[in-house]
């Protein structure tokens, strides 16, 4: 199976740590997917920085094909980011630099380069939102990270084109996206941290409870690396409890160590 990951990369720093380690949902969810043996692509740019060549690395040394990656003179996008003693990441107010990620614009090359791919994961608050929903066909299965968002609107939007939809918020939440996946034909996931995760299709709620680990060291991709497993899981099962398992399983591991990615 072949899975478009688009469109941010970054190189996150940790002051409190001194070190650099690449992050960005779309780089994230690429390597990951690829762990999971999925034929991954990353869609977007990088900088003819360091981090730049960092990235290209590491996507070259996890197998994920770099062929609509673009180097683009300039900075990659980057942020700071800190933990507090429970491991709970926060960005550094006032760090994010988009660098050339702002710039970029998918094409209709790159487009129709994924046309034919299975499966396609992106975020709603990225620039190629919109675009994925005018183009995706019946042929892709289209993954959206919501993010944070408690307002619904966006989600609304695309209804009846999203697939699986992700969000990371609060117990609180849970009623409303109930009711609105009895118009949705997708699932929606509700992702809780140290209190587990929901899947919800149609009205019905499926729970995972948060696995054990004994010291979290760093919740940066824990999303990510969740939403990758429970996504590779759910497509080729339909098992919704099954699926949550295995996204429990990622996001623990990832959350063993700095980084979005190890």
């Amino acid at each position: 199976m072949k899975v478009a990951c688009f469109t941010v990369a970054t190189m996150d720093y940790f002051p409190q740590q001194r070190r650099h380690f690449p992050g960005g949902n779309a780089l994230n969810q690429a390597v990951r997917f690829s762990d999971l043996g999925l034929e991954s692509a990353f869609i977007g740019a990088v900088g003819t920085d360091s981090a730049g060549d960092t990235i290209q690395s590491l996507f070259e040394k996890r197998h994920v094909d770099t062929s609509h990656m673009y180097r683009l003179p300039g900075a990659t996008a980057n942020n700071q980011l800190v933990n507090d003693e429970s491991g709970e990441r926060f960005g550094v107010e006032g760090t994010w630099t988009g660098g050339v990620y702002d710039e970029f614009t998918m094409s209709d090359d790159d487009w129709d380069y994924i046309a034919n791919f299975e499966l396609w994961s992106t975020h709603a608050d990225g620039k190629h939102y919109e675009t994925a929903l005018e183009r995706k066909s019946t042929s892709n299965f289209l993954v959206v990270d919501f993010l944070h968002f408690n307002t619904y609107e966006i989600l609304l939007k695309g209804r009846d084109t999203v697939d699986i939809a992700y969000f990371g918020g609060v117990p609180e939440q849970q009623k409303e996206l109930e009711k609105l996946s009895r118009d949705f034909p997708g699932v929606i996931v509700l992702t809780l941290g140290a209190k587990g995760s929901i899947a919800i299709r149609d009205g019905e709620t499926f729970y995972q409870p948060a696995l054990p680990l004994d010291k979290v060291v760093d919740t940066t991709g824990c999303g990510d690396a969740f939403q990758s497993g429970f996504t590779t899981r759910y497509i080729a099962s339909r098992n919704i409890q099954k699926s949550l398992m295995q996204g429990a399983e990622m996001g623990r591991k990832a959350a063993m160590n700095y980084g979005g990615i190890q």
